[in-house]
């Protein structure tokens, strides 16, 4: 291990005297002319642009209007067919645009509100049943929650389950100040139980698409989840959006009946399997000749649409592409990106891209198809997918026309170009638009305890029984396991803690940046504290809080000689995949005080303890989060305690609190 340490303490010495140049924008792409030291107008009682966005959605009964009328009657709106990099502009050349970073300023909207209802019930997606499906206002999807850039969001949930408390994460948006609004229990809340509300606030600061989701164990893959949209500036033209398509894989079960599979899998029984793939909801089951109904979208011949991809699966990589066409991608999660062309697209768990496709299908040989149906395909990625044996689904779940009233079916084959190996988009494609210089680490930046293993074992006492020998996961030594009466939000006085909140402090100079590097593969070559198991699997690595610069994604284990970051104006996003047997290095600034959650967003293994706190500069949250500010949060955490103190209200009575949460909490 010595020699292994002093490889890395070298090679860190070697990129200390190396330079990085600053980032080059490229051409194409207009540039912001903002003026230094832009600051916001004032408030004026004149009335400023009210406006329909060009991302609107397609049909009137979600229409919405973007409104930024106290920005004064000088501010007007500048997104146009040929430029949607324009989003307003004002006096003096100033301008919210393509180029604006968003990170330091953002438009003044309005206050947009929403009340989301959590209740039982059947979903039947597929023309199968699943009796144990949880919804949001009685659909499945959730409803499509919109702002514009620079709103407030206000979002009432009320939680009517039987069984189950919830919290509803914000998938991808930042909480830059908001830690309190993060939708984590066990984190940033108590479950909001039942009978009982919370309301989230918080600041559209990004724009793009994204979803909501439940992070309360293994709700969302019952059905709690929806898109949500904040309308903004784009980096390629379009003419027309469509509205966000959610592809995800689907069971006919709870998975808190899986759960169990999960905790005992071996080589011989595996993981749990899925049964379906939904897009938007809808899908055929494989299995028995079932029945169901196909996603379906219409074009019209030379226009160009914006697509809006989110994959809200519990254990699958997408490849979505649609037949004899191009996609131009522009953005990836929420990091608007010079665009770049391609046949398809690579979507991990939780990832989204703004793409453009224009109406212009073509042949085999490039010539113009006449042809009015096309397949849209969602293709499981290789070793990243795991469905029943026999009954793979159909990828084939959605069908572009270019005529209306048509039901028939296309007859397009699948590219022999598509590569379906499990892997994310290239990471040297997902060039932001606006740029960043990450400074390169220090030795002191870059410590020993900054590489995380992912690894799997059996905790010797086992959880939540002692006597238990179920198998978790974890990055780093200890497996994630929260207490959703106690969340760390109302612990941050604490210096120690418990080993199972795996709590990773990192008390930085604000705006300095943390690093990373999280390996799939034993990398510190010592021996474990525990008999661990570095299982060859891929990982959608998600964290809270942050964009984070990609700096490196290998598919070798790591060594400290195939360390080779890039500084320059790195890929960005909130959702990287961990290759099977690799190692990603990421970099996010200290400039978010608060516990920000970093997890696998396979739900099985992040209920299985895959997951650890980043706890970011400790004294600074501490000091912003005041009883007064937790007034609500203290109040959802004394009703949550009074309802889980009645065995009554558990699904198994007789179970007791062991029986009741038997896995990480989120």
């Amino acid at each position: 291990m010595k020699l292994f340490q002093d490889c890395w303490i070298a090679l860190l010495e070697l990129y200390d005297v190396l330079t990085v140049s600053s980032a080059v924008d490229r051409p194409g792409l207009q540039q912001t002319i903002q003026r230094s030291g832009f600051r916001l107008p004032s408030v004026d009682s004149g009335r400023g642009p009210v406006f329909t966005p060009p991302t609107h959605p397609e049909y009137r009964d979600s229409s919405i209007v973007c409104n930024y009328t106290s920005m004064g009657r000088e501010w007007k709106p500048c997104s146009s067919r040929d430029e949607r990099g324009c989003w307003i502009k004002g006096p003096n050349g100033q301008e919210f645009n393509i180029h604006t970073d968003y990170e330091k300023i953002s438009p003044r909207g309005v206050t947009r509100s929403y009340t989301l209802d959590v209740t039982n019930q059947t979903i039947n997606a597929d023309g199968v049943a699943n009796p144990e499906g949880k919804v949001f206002n009685g659909q499945y999807p959730g409803p499509w929650i919109q702002a514009c850039w620079g709103d407030d969001i206000e979002i009432t949930v009320k939680n009517h389950l039987y069984y189950n408390g919830t919290t509803i994460h914000w998938h991808g948006i930042r909480q830059n100040g908001t830690l309190e609004m993060d939708g984590v229990n066990g984190v940033t809340q108590c479950p909001i139980a039942p009978k009982d509300h919370f309301t989230y606030k918080f600041k559209a600061t990004q724009y793009g698409t994204s979803w909501y989701h439940s992070h309360y164990s293994l709700q969302y893959g019952d059905g709690l989840i929806g898109p949500l949209t904040i309308h903004g500036p784009s980096s390629a033209n379009f003419d027309e959006a469509k509205d966000p398509i959610l592809m995800t894989d689907w069971n006919h079960r709870s998975g808190f009946q899986d759960f169990q599979t999960e905790l005992k899998a071996s080589p011989q029984t595996g993981p749990p399997k899925q049964t379906s793939i939904l897009l938007n909801g809808k899908g055929s089951y494989a299995g028995g000749g079932r029945g169901g109904e196909k996603y379906t979208t219409v074009f019209e011949r030379g226009k160009k649409y914006l697509l809006r991809l989110i994959n809200t699966s519990v254990d699958t990589t997408f490849i979505f592409a649609i037949d004899h066409h191009k996609i131009k991608v522009m953005s990836s999660d929420f990091v608007p990106i010079v665009p770049y062309e391609t046949d398809y697209v690579v979507v991990g768990i939780g990832q989204r891209y703004h793409v453009v496709v224009e109406a212009r299908p073509f042949d085999q040989f490039g010539n113009a198809d006449k042809r009015t149906e096309f397949w849209i395909r969602t293709i499981p990625a290789n070793g990243c997918s795991n469905f029943e044996l026999g009954g793979t689904p159909d990828e084939r779940q959605g069908i572009l026309y270019y005529q209306d009233n048509t039901t028939a079916y296309p007859t397009t084959p699948r590219s022999a170009s598509i590569d379906l190996q499990c892997r994310d988009e290239n990471i040297t494609e997902l060039e932001p638009v606006v740029p960043w210089t990450i400074p390169k680490p220090t030795k002191a930046q870059l410590k020993w305890d900054d590489f995380f293993e992912v690894s799997r074992y059996t905790p010797n006492p086992g959880f939540p029984l002692p006597t238990d020998q179920f198998g978790r996961w974890a990055i780093g030594n200890e497996s994630l396991k929260l207490n959703f009466r106690d969340p760390t939000i109302i612990n941050l006085g604490n210096t120690t803690w418990d080993p199972n909140r795996v709590v990773v402090t990192r008390d930085s100079p604000e705006n300095s940046w943390i690093y990373l590097i999280i390996t799939s593969t034993m990398s510190k070559f010592e021996l474990p504290e525990k008999i661990r198991q570095f299982i060859p699997a891929a990982h959608p690595i998600h964290l809270h809080g942050h964009d984070f610069a990609l700096l490196q994604q290998s598919s070798q284990s790591f060594t400290p000689a195939l360390f080779n970051p890039n500084y320059k104006n790195p890929a960005r996003r909130d959702v990287v995949l961990l290759p099977q047997s690799g190692f990603v290095v990421i970099a996010f600034k200290a400039d978010n005080a608060g516990s920000w959650l970093l997890h696998c967003h396979i739900a099985m293994h992040a209920s299985a303890g895959l997951a650890l706190q980043m706890l970011e500069n400790r004294e600074i949250i501490n000091k912003q989060m005041t009883p007064t500010r937790l007034r609500e949060t203290y109040r959802v955490c004394k009703n949550w305690d009074t309802w889980f103190s009645d065995p009554n209200h558990y699904y198994n009575p007789k179970g007791g609190i062991e029986a009741f949460q038997d896995d990480s909490g989120i």
